[in-house]
């Protein structure tokens, strides 16, 4: 069945956002399909690391609060869940320190006992897993009666976009994610671990903060905040990243994991899409997406020679001095232990980085920066 994706335009987060959820619910049968009263609803935003909102980082905390209102509304049962970056630690008050850094502390103010701090977990058997045999998800998550996942629309410098597929990672608990970096450090094993664990969550319906999104460097410090005034909705995920795709001129080949998905005929491609479509064909990709072809000679050098080349010229993350502070989060995030904290600044061991560039999407200063060496 080809499934339908809506996208809305909203102007902002305050007047527009919940016209256009409203407007995409209905495209997509009501709410009242999805939620059930009495349902306990995980609601899953990116809260990626601490980050103010204005950052375009995380799952803006009043477009989660416009979905829990509408959960109550339907009689559900809400609560907000995420595991962040491996960077922060995974405790409860870690998560309450998230919760107020990201601003969901201030707008929930009368609601907080609904922001998650139960960090346990479960390990779930996955048959005919793509990859992983078996895998640890966050328990709260598991227990819910129904899953709304709420990313945000972003680059990533590895699998050059985080969406509605990759925001299903934070289900994964803590430090956990890290050593899935370290054990498929081919960027084509990796997605076929992110589909997996998107196959055991299930999420059932997908709303998208595009109002603000990320391009460049994302997802995280290194990013750049862009006015793209659109949410998203869809039942599928994988549907939601390929619409995602055409808007910003990318086809499903160009992003790893949609590429493992419909190799393994988890999605045909096709998909339905209803209500306002911009084109963002000036979207900035990240430095480290090298897929586009151009009459200029850099750009042909690197479509023609760079693939045979990558393993040599791939960007490696480096640290900008100036902007560090020793706080050790770089330290805590990389899988391999391949950076250590000096009397300056990090210093990162090249015979041990694998390139899996959690130190960069992590560092909470932007101060791991990504840079090729050039024949």
């Amino acid at each position: 069945m080809t499934e339908t994706v809506s996208i809305r335009k909203a102007i902002d987060y305050e007047k527009s956002l919940s016209d256009a959820i409203d407007k995409i619910l209905s495209d997509l049968g009501g709410i009242e399909r999805y939620v059930k009263k009495g349902d306990r609803v995980a609601l899953k935003p990116n809260l990626l690391v601490f980050s103010s909102p204005s950052k375009a980082i995380v799952t803006h905390p009043l477009f989660t609060f416009v979905v829990f209102k509408k959960v109550i509304e339907a009689g559900g049962e809400p609560f907000v869940i995420d595991s962040p970056g491996s960077g922060i630690p995974f405790t409860k008050n870690s998560l309450k320190s998230l919760y107020r850094l990201t601003g969901y502390w201030e707008i929930f103010k009368d609601y907080t006992d609904y922001l998650n701090t139960d960090t346990s977990k479960q390990t779930v058997e996955i048959e005919n897993g793509l990859i992983l045999k078996r895998v640890d998800i966050l328990k709260p998550l598991l227990d819910a009666d129904f899953i709304i996942n709420l990313p945000k629309m972003k680059t990533h410098t590895l699998t050059f976009l985080s969406g509605a597929v990759k925001n299903m990672y934070g289900a994964v608990p803590g430090m956990e994610k890290t050593r899935y970096h370290s054990r498929f450090r081919d960027v084509h094993d990796f997605s076929k671990a992110l589909i997996d664990v998107w196959n055991v969550t299930k999420p059932g319906l997908t709303l998208m903060d595009g109002i603000v999104s990320l391009e460049g460097d994302g997802p995280a410090m290194r990013g750049i905040p862009r006015k793209t005034q659109v949410v998203l909705g869809s039942r599928d995920p994988l549907s939601m990243d390929l619409a995602i795709c055409k808007l910003i001129g990318l086809t499903y080949n160009d992003i790893p994991y949609l590429k493992v998905a419909i190799e393994n005929n988890l999605s045909d491609g096709n998909y339905n899409i209803v209500g306002e479509a911009p084109t963002l064909n000036d979207f900035i990709l990240p430095r480290t997406y090298h897929g586009k072809i151009s009459i200029d000679p850099i750009s042909l050098y690197n479509y023609l020679v760079f693939p045979i080349f990558s393993k040599f010229l791939v960007e490696k993350p480096k640290v900008i001095k100036k902007k560090c502070i020793r706080c050790g989060v770089c330290v805590r995030s990389c899988p391999e232990k391949a950076i250590r904290i000096d009397k300056v600044s990090a210093i990162i061991d090249y015979n041990k980085c694998i390139k899996c560039y959690c130190c960069h999407e992590q560092c909470p200063e932007g101060a791991i920066d990504l840079k090729r060496i050039n024949l």
